[in-house]
């Protein structure tokens, strides 16, 4: 089970497109990266709110944010993403049930996947609003295992952040951090997770 963003494709640049794009019609400054990471990885919802109040919103906010946000993100959602170096090749050498849990909406995950041509690789693709919860609970993880009947001790979480591997541990698989993603390296390695990854060539060897 992989994750999506930071673990498959670097889709920062696009996520602080549309980011700045909605600040701006809400007449806030830009945010940078720095500000801008911490928004990553929790869903579009926790992502709009924190880069809103991050960039010095202090009021409720808006219900129309969300929506208008997933229209700026759906209009730039492939500008510059793409897969990370040595993806497309392992991926072709996995003979192995793959599917991809991410907590950005089913609908956008699977529109990039197909864009990219990676979507072929993966029995299922779920999205932040597939199940009754997302990551860090462990609700996704155990729904796609037992939709594809695999069991906790022959499975795998791979993602680049702590909802991934908190998420991971809750559902009894193995994890595996990736070092290249959006989150710090310190923060992964404080979770023990069983692998650490600098390469996506070095998933191929998880066991």
């Amino acid at each position: 089970m992989f994750d999506l963003d930071g673990t498959l494709v670097d889709s920062m640049g696009d996520i602080h497109i549309a980011s700045n794009l909605l600040l701006a019609e809400f007449g806030l400054p830009e945010i940078d990266l720095a500000r801008l990471r911490p928004c990553i990885g929790r869903g579009v919802e926790y992502l709009v709110h924190g880069i809103l109040l991050a960039s010095g919103w202090n009021a409720d906010i808006p219900a129309g944010a969300v929506p208008r946000y997933r229209e700026l993100y759906a209009a730039h959602a492939l500008d510059t993403t793409k897969p990370y170096p040595g993806v497309r090749e392992t991926l072709d050498r996995l003979d192995v049930n793959m599917a991809v849990i991410s907590n950005k909406p089913e609908q956008a995950s699977r529109a990039i996947l197909e864009a990219l041509r990676l979507d072929m690789h993966f029995v299922h693709i779920a999205g932040g609003d597939s199940y009754s919860a997302m990551k860090p609970s462990p609700v996704p993880l155990l729904s796609m295992m037992e939709l594809v009947g695999a069991h906790g001790e022959e499975s795998w979480m791979i993602g680049d952040s702590v909802y991934d591997i908190e998420a991971g541990k809750s559902a009894g698989v193995r994890t595996a951090a990736v070092t290249w993603g959006f989150q710090p390296v310190e923060k992964l390695k404080a979770l023990h997770p069983e692998r650490m990854c600098s390469a996506f060539e070095e998933i191929s060897d998880l066991r």
